[in-house]
């Protein structure tokens, strides 16, 4: 999911309208909170109110390679087509130039609840429509990876470049594929409080908690209404492979505008195809990335993969700090990610062997004290928790292990000790960059799945399970 910037200009002013809006809590249930933020919260870049032409060109632009190809892959056949809209205008702020080409494939109802598929070459102030004499993209689905692929195959033949970006934008459910309901609204997730002048995450129903209170129908990432398919960890995996093969190497990075999706689980799939992952542990509010600020670098010149990603996570952070406290954004270097998985294989394996040598279920309280919503950060979903937070807190609870054999209990908590060490150093060497808001201050980059009571049905089916000790783990402690 995903909110909008707007700046106040008058705190009087703010003060009275939040007292008129807010004032009762038959207003409060009737006005969606994307229209409350949106009428009260001005844009750092300004209000978007001129319509920006868009051109039918009969032939794409010339195929003169340039440093940069960006490409953003939207999903609106969904209630996010509006802040589809107003991204486009955006990026049309800056636009292509000498040193980038910006490409979108948006899929999207029409008036009268016509789905179509446009494929946008993004000029400074102006959008070239380049797929409107295709028959063969006119209505596509979002949800297919095959989709995905030909755009990308589209744009790096005929957008060629020494660097490729991809950003994969829509709803998001992190590692996990939920069977059943409808779309989440932002109003189900987010709530305006009026004593600090910020947006809240709602915490008192869980992501996937509020997912099965309201039934909702099968969703991961790239949702399309139309056909009802989304793209599964097993899709994404494999559009990303004709990806690369298409352009014969890594991408530079992919970005997920997407609520949930920076997590161990997701990199496991991400690292075989890209060298940086770009994405948020927590929710995201409706108006995403800003992309005026992501993309106004080039306005000067191009930048380097690293320098890029460090960018739009900075420029995140400028975008929401003054409007949130519930923001995460952050860029991992994927190089490194192979001995993170392999570090927490070591401290999955450690773990199940003082589980099952525990005195007095030892163990098990000081793992279910590490990972507890008190003490460790956690997101709109609460089985989603911050990795580097959760081993700061095993070292901590170590001293209270108790195992039937003493010698072996010095053992294990020294070997413990070591890899929790270790793995908290490998997630600050592989985030890139950083961003929170003061709610999440202790997010380091990285989450990972540890539910409370059971694991979710499709959490198995993930490679990361197939090849990591982490799941037996989890089935070991909600076991004993």
């Amino acid at each position: 999911m995903r909110p909008f910037s707007k700046r106040i200009k008058s705190n009087i002013l703010f003060l009275i309208l939040s007292l008129l809006i807010f004032s009762t809590s038959k207003i409060i249930a009737e006005i969606d909170i994307v229209d409350r933020i949106n009428n009260l919260i001005e844009t750092t870049t300004g209000k978007i109110n001129a319509d920006v032409p868009i051109v039918k060109a009969l032939k794409d632009e010339p195929k003169k390679k340039k440093e940069w190809t960006l490409m953003i892959y939207i999903s609106a056949d969904n209630d996010l087509r509006n802040f589809a809209i107003r991204n486009i205008k955006q990026m049309a702020k800056i636009g292509s130039n000498k040193y980038i080409n910006i490409l979108v494939h948006l899929d999207i109802k029409l008036a009268g609840n016509k789905k179509a598929t446009r494929r946008y070459y993004i000029k400074q102030n102006q959008i070239l429509h380049l797929n409107a004499e295709d028959p063969h993209s006119q209505r596509m689905d979002s949800g297919n990876p095959e989709t995905l692929i030909s755009f990308c195959r589209w744009g790096t033949r005929n957008f060629p470049a020494n660097h490729y970006g991809l950003i994969l934008w829509d709803h998001g459910t992190g590692a996990l594929d939920p069977n059943r309901g409808r779309i989440i609204k932002l109003s189900d997730l987010f709530k305006f409080n009026p004593l600090i002048n910020k947006v809240e995450v709602d915490r008192s129903i869980g992501f996937f908690d509020l997912l099965n209170a309201t039934q909702m129908e099968n969703r991961g990432i790239c949702w399309d209404d139309t056909t009802g398919n989304y793209l599964t960890g097993q899709n994404l995996d494999y559009a990303l492979k004709k990806i690369k093969a298409e352009i014969g190497k890594d991408l530079d990075f992919v970005g997920f505008d997407a609520c949930l999706m920076q997590m161990i689980e997701v990199a496991n799939t991400v690292k075989k195809y890209s060298n940086i992952m770009i994405g948020s542990q927590e929710v995201i509010l409706g108006t995403g990335w800003n992309y005026v600020e992501v993309l106004r670098p080039f306005q000067k010149g191009s930048l380097s993969a690293e320098d890029f990603s460090k960018h739009i996570v900075s420029s995140y952070k400028k975008a929401y700090e003054k409007i949130t406290n519930d923001f995460t954004l952050s860029a991992l270097r994927l190089e490194y990610i192979d001995l993170l998985e392999k570090n927490i294989d070591n401290v999955s394996k450690l773990l199940i062997a003082c589980l099952k040598r525990q005195v007095s279920r030892s163990v098990k309280k000081a793992i279910s004290t590490s990972r507890s919503k008190i003490l460790c950060t956690h997101f709109d979903e609460p089985s989603f928790i911050d990795l580097h937070h959760f081993y700061l807190n095993l070292l901590a609870t170590l001293k209270h292990f108790k195992l039937k054999n003493k010698t072996e209990e010095t053992t294990y908590k020294k070997e413990l000790s070591k890899e929790l060490i270790e793995g908290c150093g490998l997630i600050e060497e592989l985030s890139l960059a950083n961003v929170s808001g003061k709610n999440l201050s202790q997010a380091k980059g990285i989450s990972i799945y540890f539910p409370p009571r059971r694991i979710y049905y499709s959490y198995r089916d993930l490679d990361f399970c197939k090849s990591n000790n982490w799941i037996l783990l989890l089935t070991q402690y909600l076991n004993v």
